[in-house]
């Protein structure tokens, strides 16, 4: 009896642990930073006014666009979970430009994702 009381409580230890790191995993939050074509910035570094054509024709193919943090990191647009909206949607407009970018925030294995909410053009 002593065994499985032991064993009940650490499956409630673990479990609780499970469900309190899934909170930290999605957060929401405002990510400020340039919209980049996530594959060319990748690949070569493109982005800027000069490279609005391509990534927004990049971005209709199917390429992720992203934020590109003052810090170098990069925020890639991800499917909202209702999967109403391609997940550039909100994005392809302000190609190339700084924006705010509130969202739920969502890392995972080094990527960083944003489901984002709404889009606005930075103040800074």
């Amino acid at each position: 009896m002593k065994t499985v009381l032991v064993l009940f409580a650490v499956l409630v230890l673990f479990s609780a642990m499970a469900f309190g790191q899934e909170k930290q995993i999605s957060k929401e939050a405002t990510i400020s930073g340039e919209v980049i074509d996530v594959a060319c910035y990748l690949s070569s570094g493109a982005r800027g006014p000069d490279h609005i054509d391509c990534a927004k024709a990049c971005a209709k193919a199917g390429g992720a666009l992203g934020v590109l943090t003052a810090d170098g990191k990069i925020y890639v647009s991800l499917l909202p979970d209702d999967h109403k909206n391609n997940p550039n949607h909100l994005l392809m407009d302000h190609v190339g430009h700084n924006v705010d970018a509130k969202g739920y925030v969502r890392v995972k294995g080094g990527v960083n994702g944003i489901m984002i909410r709404s889009v606005a053009m930075a103040k800074n």
